[in-house]
């Protein structure tokens, strides 16, 4: 069973709508609650782009300003790690821990 994921209906099973960016599984998960947060990486807008196409919240802090410690990431010259959350409240709260890595 083949199962499309999108913020409108997360069982939804028309194929021309997507969720954005390569972080855009982390922002599904997150938009069809299941999961209070996801963390991504972002070189090109895969964090902004999947969050706007999703509904939800995403933050992409500074260059390098989080861990990448077991990242492999695409471009380490401008990707960074970054957080989903549906809410503003949880994301706060996840960036606070995030950031003092």
């Amino acid at each position: 069973m083949l199962l499309i994921f999108n913020y409108l209906d997360c069982w939804d099973k028309e194929l021309d709508r997507i969720p954005g960016g390569s972080s855009s599984g982390s922002a599904s998960a997150v938009a069809c609650e299941l999961a209070d947060f996801s963390i991504g990486t972002d070189s090109g807008g895969s964090i902004r782009v999947p969050a706007s196409f999703c509904g939800i919240w995403g933050m992409r802090p500074t260059l390098h300003r989080i861990s990448e410690a077991g990242v492999l990431p695409f471009m380490p010259s401008v990707s960074t790690v970054g957080a989903f959350s549906k809410n503003i409240e949880t994301l706060e709260k996840v960036m606070r821990v995030l950031l003092r890595s």
